[in-house]
């Protein structure tokens, strides 16, 4: 343990920590994609629904234990509801980052004519949840009563109850699609199953464990120089460097999924991740009873929660154009817009 902190108790070593970490996170990630469109063929979900919700879920692990962590074990409630909530928003922008770059690297495989409509639908999806995000932050300090037993705030508990509704319509949907579909069988879907979800656990521990050292990578640059850090404040570290650490996971499948030709997992995973990433904010509540982590997270963060809605609306009309003449416009104006923000942040 010594040794590591030394290690990284540089700018250099951390750096260089950080850049080590991610080569796992990408190496495991790759295995995943495949494992992942393998799993849905095996399960009869397609890779859609596989990258909606499993892909989705294991790689938003990394952003659910840091920033239940920034808040449990911050000193001051205000710099962990902080690091909590830009880490969140951070996650979610720097994820609707990545549909723009699939576009604009992988031009020949980004093509929305071949996703099915539930696919294109997670876009209206995100935006009910953030309206639902967006009420519970404006809410949040006003002296209503909450909810027994939970102990977060009524709108806060109808993010799972919204989410609950997405997967289940998701669901029903993916069913009537695949009724009159043939299954495929690949290699790995006839593994046997004891093999087959051995190396699929592993995996996802590994990018889980992975996502989850990149995050505290990340947070250890907000110390000072003298400590090895950076000196940047926690409403920064927790939108730019926390959010593209714990994003990662997301960016090496989405990408690796494309370069395979799974489009329709890769845009399932970006998706299903921000609509994950929201119910951080009900268990972040539900876990601190004495106090609501949105009513001491600092009003900056409705700059992060403006662009998330700019760039949600323009991925809904990426995911809709017919042609590279469309989508390459698209992409880079959302490329554009999130760096003037990220050097507004800054």
């Amino acid at each position: 343990m010594q040794i590591l902190e030394s290690l990284i108790g540089t700018q250099i070593g951390l750096v260089c920590a950080f850049l080590a970490t991610a080569l796992l996170v990408v190496v495991s990630g790759i295995r995943l994609s495949i494992y992942g469109d393998a799993l849905g063929d095996r399960t009869g979900l397609g890779s859609g629904l596989i990258g909606l919700v499993f892909l989705a879920g294991v790689t938003s692990l990394p952003e659910l234990v840091v920033s239940l962590t920034s808040v449990i074990q911050a000193t001051d409630p205000a710099q962990g509801a902080d690091l909590s909530v830009g880490n969140m928003l951070g996650s979610n922008v720097f994820n609707l980052l990545i549909l723009a770059l699939m576009a604009l690297l992988f031009p020949r495989r980004f093509d929305p004519k071949t996703l099915t409509d539930p696919q294109t639908d997670s876009t209206l999806y995100g935006l009910v949840m953030l309206a639902i995000f967006g009420i519970a932050f404006a809410t949040a300090d006003l002296d209503v009563p909450r909810v027994p037993l939970l102990g977060c705030s009524w709108p806060v508990l109808a993010l799972p109850a919204t989410y609950g509704l997405i997967l289940r319509r998701e669901h029903r949907q993916q069913k009537l699609e695949t009724k009159e579909q043939l299954p495929t069988e690949t290699r790995l879907a006839q593994l046997p199953a004891l093999h087959f979800y051995s190396v699929l656990a592993l995996l996802c521990g590994l990018i889980v464990g992975g996502g989850i050292l990149l995050s505290i990578l990340g947070a250890r640059m907000s110390l000072p120089p003298e400590q090895g850090g950076f000196g940047l404040e926690a409403t920064l570290i927790g939108t730019l460097f926390l959010a593209v650490s714990t994003s990662l996971p997301e960016l090496v499948i989405s990408f690796s999924s494309v370069r395979l030709g799974f489009l329709e997992m890769s845009v399932g995973n970006v998706l299903g991740s921000n609509m994950f990433n929201l119910l951080i904010i009900f268990v972040a509540d539900v876990a601190l009873h004495g106090y609501s982590i949105l009513r001491q997270a600092s009003s900056k963060h409705w700059t992060s929660v403006g662009l998330i809605l700019l760039l949600t609306l323009l991925a809904g009309l990426l995911l809709r154009t017919r042609s590279r003449t469309q989508s390459v416009p698209l992409a880079a104006a959302m490329m554009l817009i999130y760096l003037a923000a990220m050097a507004f942040l800054m």
